[in-house]
């Protein structure tokens, strides 16, 4: 049974989607929240690393045999850029570690496979989900993860 993971990436909300390719099914889903610590200076490595950890547990738990992870957006500046990077590599190098076959998606092949249009907005990558998956990451609000879990569960079940 061949799993595929998807994973919208971020520092506050990491959106995870397992996918059983064999049934054609959503899994799993999560969304794996961290919270900003202004005192602590060492803050965005932990959470690097909490995020990076759960991921692994749940490509090992789900025995996922890959992940597409959506690559980062070139257009993007300032100083979380930086820090998106960082979690980017550190998601990429734990799972090429653990044998994991990883793809790396562009945003605008992700919302042309999932939609047909390189330029489709959030709400028309959430209407691209079957109605029975949709209806699951729905139950997440706008600003919970709704919108990501629907990135992350495009980037497991469409074929790249």
């Amino acid at each position: 049974m061949k799993k595929t993971a998807g994973i919208d990436q971020s520092l506050t909300k990491t959106e995870v989607v397992i996918f059983d390719n064999d049934s054609q099914t959503m899994i799993y889903h999560e969304v794996i929240e961290t919270k900003l610590n202004k005192i602590d200076a060492l803050d965005s490595f932990k959470r690097v690393v909490e995020i990076a950890s759960r991921i692994e547990f749940l490509c090992d738990l789900y025995s996922v045999s890959s992940v597409r992870i959506e690559g980062l957006s070139y257009g993007s500046v300032g100083q979380a850029t930086r820090t998106l990077a960082g979690l980017h590599y550190v998601i990429i190098d734990r799972l090429m570690r653990g044998s994991i076959d990883v793809a790396v998606i562009a945003p605008t092949a992700l919302k042309k496979a999932a939609t047909g249009s390189g330029r489709a907005d959030k709400q028309q990558m959430l209407e691209a989900v079957p109605k029975d998956d949709r209806e699951q990451l729905s139950k997440y609000g706008k600003t919970k993860g709704r919108f990501d879990l629907a990135d992350a569960y495009h980037l497991a079940s469409l074929p790249f």
